[in-house]
Formats: C-alpha cells, structure tokens, sequence
C-alpha cells in the first residue's frame, strides 16, 4: 500500500497546524504529526480507565479517546457527534466533519471541529483501512456564535398595532393599562432614554430663543 513515502509528504504532514492523526478502520491511532503530539496528544495518557476502554493491543481507540475528553459533563451535541461517528462505516469511502466540545485537564472547555479524510491507496481508490483526522480549534468561533445567539435571544421587537392617545399619546398595553411612550418603551424593549427638546417646542415654549434655531 502507498500512502506517505515521499519526504515532502512526511514534512507537509509533520509541520501543518491543524492536529493531525491517522487511524485504522479500529480507530487505533496509527500516526500523528507535531501539532498533535503538542496539543490534544498530550491529554490522552489515562491510567485510570477500566481495562474495557483500551482495545486488545492495549491502545485507547480514538473514539474511547473522546468520550473520556467529553465526559462526565459531556454536552447533547457532542454525545450526538460521538455516536455518529461510530456509525461510520469501514473501511473509510467518505469524508466526515463534526464540530466537538473537549474538556482539558485544566478544566477548560474547547471546541474543535474534525474534519475525516479516507486515504486511498493505489490497490484500493474507493475506500480506505487508514483515515486522517485534523483537529481545528474553533473555540473563538463557537463563543462568537453564542454571544450573537445569546444577544438575538435578549432582543425583543414591537410588532403589530399599537393603541396610541390621539391626544397625549399615551399607549394602551396588554393589561389595557395606560403608559408613557418612554415607560411602555422602556417595557418592552432595551432602550434607555436620555431627554432634548426638539426646535418646534422651543419655539413654542421658548420664542426669545427661537432666534437662534435659524
């Protein structure tokens, strides 16, 4: 089988960014490049896990390998990730992308989005007994999506018609309760309210002033 022979394969797959693994269709890892062994490679010495977690040639499978990341607080979507991606079938014959949360020893939380790429061969093109993994860290990204969700979800718009005095212009609410323009506003919505006179009241309650107005 050919897969990484040439010395710029071997220094591209060393030196990219991104985590990268390689696995085998028993999601033992088989390889990792220098990002991985400096990052996410060095969270995965367990020696505490029950023997049931490591496959019989002693290694912690990939997939082990996340739900010990994720767990005991692991989130829906990961869990949801997790057992998608043991449904995978192999040999690999797709490519795969999923976002997941990893708890570090720290106790800090990062996303990650992993990206699996079947790596053909020359005997077998279609599917694969090796697949490379790379892990991008989208931490920043994913804390930006729910600071936006968590502003849209605090929004609140006025819709529909609104019962108005004709005459001091106060506002009917949903109790049929009379309220200022600022205090209904103020209700219903996050403005806050600092006060001007416009040029029209000045010339009406101020006209020496009005002069001034242009």
């Amino acid at each position: 089988m050919r897969y990484l022979t040439t010395d710029l394969e071997k220094l591209s797959y060393q030196f990219m960014r991104h985590q990268l693994i390689i696995v085998d269709n028993n999601w033992i890892i088989r390889s990792c490049n220098n990002a991985w062994r400096q990052g996410l490679g060095q969270t995965h010495n367990f020696t505490h896990l029950p023997a049931f977690f490591y496959s019989e040639s002693g290694t912690l499978p990939y997939l082990n390998l996340l739900e010990v990341w994720t767990s005991p607080e692991r989130d829906h979507q990961s869990n949801k990730t997790i057992q998608r991606l043991k449904k995978i079938r192999t040999p690999f014959d797709s490519n795969h992308t999923y976002d997941i949360a990893i708890r570090l020893p720290n106790s800090k939380q990062r996303w990650f989005r992993l990206e699996l790429t079947p790596l053909p061969t020359t005997e077998s093109p279609c599917s694969s007994e090796l697949a490379l993994i790379a892990h991008t860290d989208v931490t920043e990204q994913k804390q930006a999506e729910q600071q936006l969700q968590q502003a849209l979800s605090e929004v609140r718009t006025l819709r529909g018609l609104l019962p108005i005095c004709a005459v001091c212009k106060q506002i009917k609410d949903e109790q049929d309760t009379w309220n200022s323009v600022e205090s209904y506003l103020r209700k219903h919505t996050h403005a806050e309210f600092t006060h001007d006179i416009c040029p029209d009241c000045i010339r009406r309650l101020y006209p020496q002033y009005s002069g001034i107005l242009g």
